[in-house]
């Protein structure tokens, strides 16, 4: 059965439903036909004429179920990329390696701590697996919170990002005392002195 729409996105809930009871009238419909007929081939007919409403049916009530899964599934999901059926709060992360070098991807969480002189200052917890992503909203949390920032940020390299730093300068202004990834490793010689590598060409 059609359904009339003006646009092409994806078919609502309530869309698929109206589909399902359509479907589910027309197969009653033969259903009572092969139920009133007495002639062999007319129920014969009749059956080879209701078997595709039947498998549509079938599909079309299978579809309102995965909808709405899949709804819910988003509603849980939020910004994330993943969840544990176990725990909707955690998220699965790579772990560090077991004493077997096995890589381990578990639901976990994120915990961040800001620390002066070995003292605990403040702490948040966050579901995304990557630091990089959760250093301003912590920061964020810090000020809300618990205190003004610092004149320097000190953090290692997983917080840096061109993002972080530009919110440091441009709207905290403090100042960022964050290394990024390839900072060590552009510190070397061999990576100076290696004329395959573009970061050592001229422009």
């Amino acid at each position: 059965p059609g359904i009339e729409r003006e646009s092409s996105d994806e078919l609502s809930t309530e869309e698929l439903q109206t589909i399902v009871k359509q479907l589910n009238d027309q197969v009653n419909e033969y259903t009572q036909q092969i139920n009133e007929s007495d002639q062999g081939s007319e129920r014969k007919q009749l059956r080879s004429q209701r078997r595709q409403p039947k498998q549509y049916l079938k599909q079309f009530k299978d579809f309102v179920e995965r909808k709405k899964k899949y709804r819910k599934d988003m509603k849980i999901f939020g910004e994330r990329n993943s969840y544990s059926k176990t725990d909707h709060d955690a998220t699965f992360m790579r772990m560090k390696d077991d004493y077997m070098k096995n890589g381990q991807l578990k639901p976990g969480y994120n915990i961040q701590l800001a620390t002066e002189g070995q003292f605990a200052l403040a702490y948040d917890v966050f579901p995304n697996p990557t630091d990089t992503r959760t250093f301003l909203p912590f920061l964020d949390h810090i000020e809300d919170h618990f205190f003004s920032l610092p004149k320097y940020i000190v953090a290692d390299a997983g917080y840096g990002s061109e993002q972080n730093y530009a919110d440091v300068i441009e709207n905290r202004h403090r100042t960022p005392l964050i290394t990024y990834n390839q900072y060590r490793k552009e510190k070397t010689r061999k990576f100076k002195n290696d004329l395959f590598n573009f970061y050592n060409w001229d422009y």
